[in-house]
């Protein structure tokens, strides 16, 4: 019986270079297995490295031919053990390795550019959920999105504070394609002792009503209505069938108005500005080399290392009018919310006028502001 059994470097080297996959069979010996043999043969499959032992015949075939053996063992029910002759060899020089490869490159860059997670931390869970309700919800924030097409920091830290009136600040973080907002609740004040004297709540300041959070008295005023700064908003005294009780007035009324304010800043301010942040990602090529040839398993984390990465840069701007809305107004508009009383929000602001000259950049700027402005007053005994 004619059997191929070559077993020099060069035969082996020209199967392998056609399918670098080698099988590693061995089969039982017996009447069969000559049968068996003797088919493959006929059906042109060449066998490496064969041995003839006592119990069992081994040899090597190339991977394309394991249909054929399939085959075989069904028309002559031999019993097989089949494996790879190099079981670890995870890298292959064929089309689908070079491919894989490609996409491991191409992947991470294209989910890069995508917010894939948003995480909220607060001082306590309950605020954390509602904070996440309010961004999924009634902002309609829904991951995975463009990083570009991401709500703008200022205009998302603005709505959280509107909605969220115990705030006085929102700390956004962005780390890679992780979004972390972290807001700051405004310092709890001291609550005065209460007198035993009754009053009325009058306005502090001139403005448009927009809401109430009164506790006890009888409201003066409607929503939407223009108070003038005195105006009675809460009264303290309950008249009813020609009586008067005194009933106290407790709580709080918030009104619109315009705050106008001043400044003036350099020209030229030096700045450190985030200009690229994402995922940096590094191959040691020698590993993969080496891996490459001698088609051996490696741990990944030995070939690839990632590590998230901020990029800062200083740059010196030259501040021009056209610039105001884009760099200074941010600014004035922090600089602003801070000098408020808690639980004040900037609804809107407006430039009125801006005038430049060598050093300096001045202007006006009105800040359209919601602001408690009830202030109490003692209910004189005559009333």
């Amino acid at each position: 019986m004619s059997i191929i059994t070559e077993n020099d470097d060069r035969a082996h080297s020209t199967m392998t270079k056609v399918n670098g996959r080698l099988l590693y069979i061995s089969l039982k010996q017996g009447n069969a297995s000559s049968s068996f043999i003797q088919y493959l043969k006929s059906h042109q499959v060449p066998l490496y490295n064969i041995r003839f032992k006592k119990q069992e015949i081994t040899f090597s075939v190339s991977h394309f031919h394991l249909p054929t053996i399939r085959e075989a063992r069904r028309n002559y029910h031999v019993k097989l053990k089949i494996r790879y002759a190099t079981p670890n060899r995870i890298l292959q020089k064929d089309v689908v390795s070079i491919v894989g490869l490609l996409f491991l490159l191409v992947i991470p860059v294209v989910f890069s550019q995508f917010v894939w997670k948003i995480d909220v931390e607060a001082s306590t869970v309950e605020l954390e959920d509602e904070v996440y309700q309010y961004l999924t919800e009634e902002l309609a924030i829904q991951v995975p999105v463009r990083s570009g097409q991401f709500i703008d920091d200022y205009l998302l830290r603005q709505q959280l504070m509107e909605r969220f009136r115990e705030f006085s600040w929102i700390h956004i973080t962005k780390q890679g394609s992780h979004i972390i907002v972290a807001p700051q609740l405004a310092p709890k004040l001291s609550t005065p002792k209460k007198t035993t004297q009754k009053q009325h709540l009058i306005a502090s300041n001139s403005g448009v009503i927009t809401h109430f959070k009164i506790s006890s008295g009888v409201r003066k005023v409607a929503p939407n209505e223009t108070v003038y700064k005195g105006d009675t908003l809460v009264s303290g005294v309950l008249e009813r069938d020609g009586t008067n009780f005194v009933v106290d007035a407790q709580g709080e009324v918030f009104a619109d108005y315009w705050l106008e304010s001043t400044f003036s800043i350099p020209r030229q301010v030096t700045l450190n500005v985030l200009v690229d942040y994402g995922w940096e990602y590094k191959w040691n090529w020698e590993q993969l080399q080496n891996a490459w040839q001698e088609q051996s398993i490696k741990p990944l984390k030995t070939i690839v290392t990632y590590e998230p990465y901020r990029s800062f840069e200083q740059k010196t701007e030259q501040i021009d009018e056209d610039e105001i809305d884009t760099f200074v107004l941010p600014l004035l508009h922090e600089k602003m919310i801070r000098s408020l009383p808690l639980k004040s929000t900037i609804k809107n602001e407006k430039l009125l006028h801006v005038t430049t000259d060598d050093d300096t950049v001045k202007g006006k700027v009105l800040f359209l502001v919601n602001e408690n402005i009830a202030q109490p007053r003692p209910i004189d005994q005559g009333e």
